[in-house]
């Protein structure tokens, strides 16, 4: 049944990127609103889920790493995660770097220039990550799945928002297709391969830091371009639906002990 709620669950992922676009149709107003609502949304499931995600990960990683005698094997997580923000960083600082410059040439709009291919690179495998950390998370899945994709959906428009203002054509052409496949991909290898759980809690702290770094740089509004009250309201229906969930899967524990 989980195998199921995850395959359907990741077609909407890739079809975020493979229909993202559409939104490009409608008057700027209201698709600025709906990419804050969406921002909100997302922010929401980095502070209310997410977080205390890794907290557990932490966790799970030292008593994993015990038998290893590792040093400052509580640190390891957190350190996964801000190499995960780094990255990102390091690739929209990149990209601003060749825009200020000129360096990206007319090779970009077919999509063989190496900014566009390094930036474009770098998502897809974020996009794998997640798929394969909603079939392999840490521990029982504490969020329905269709709650995960559905904050995942909500971010991966912001980010293919972001990708289709930066490279334009050559995103249309070639980096949407890269980026669904590879959110398919990640899926299919999280069917087919289990890694250990020690592995996985790493892999948990660098999706969370790029999370929280594609959260900051592209979700959060820009030179007035974001409708806080669009953002305000994203967040605040997210952030209740998942305490909602939390409440009642309390009570129905505590109701069973």
């Amino acid at each position: 049944m989980r195998d199921a709620e995850t395959g359907f669950a990741v077609l909407i992922l890739a079809a975020v990127f493979l229909f993202g676009g559409k939104l490009q149709a409608h008057r700027h107003r209201w698709r600025r609103a709906g990419i804050s609502a969406a921002a909100g949304a997302s922010m929401a499931y980095v502070f209310v889920q997410l977080m205390p995600e890794l907290a557990e990960a932490g966790k799970v990683y030292v008593g994993a790493a015990a038998q290893r005698a590792m040093a400052l094997a509580e640190t390891h997580v957190y350190l996964a995660a801000l190499a995960g923000f780094v990255f990102f960083y390091g690739l929209e600082h990149m990209v601003a770097w060749s825009r200020r410059t000129g360096s990206t040439g007319d090779e970009g709009s077919r999509g063989s220039d190496p900014i566009f291919l390094l930036h474009v690179g770098g998502f897809a495998a974020y996009g794998a990550l997640v798929s394969y950390m909603m079939v392999r998370g840490i521990g029982e899945a504490s969020v329905p799945v269709i709650l995960y994709a559905l904050a995942m959906a909500l971010h991966f428009l912001s980010v293919d928002h972001s990708l289709r203002r930066e490279h334009g054509v050559a995103y249309e052409r070639l980096g949407k297709y890269l980026l669904a496949a590879a959110v398919v991909a990640g899926w299919g290898c999280a069917m087919a391969v289990r890694v250990p759980e020690a592995t996985v809690a790493v892999l948990l702290g660098l999706i969370s830091g790029g999370v929280i770094m594609n959260s900051m740089i592209m979700e959060l509004p820009r030179e007035k371009e974001g409708r806080f009250w669009a953002f305000f309201l994203g967040a605040a229906a997210y952030a209740i639906i998942l305490l909602l969930l939390v409440a009642r899967t309390g009570v129905s524990e505590g109701s069973g002990s």
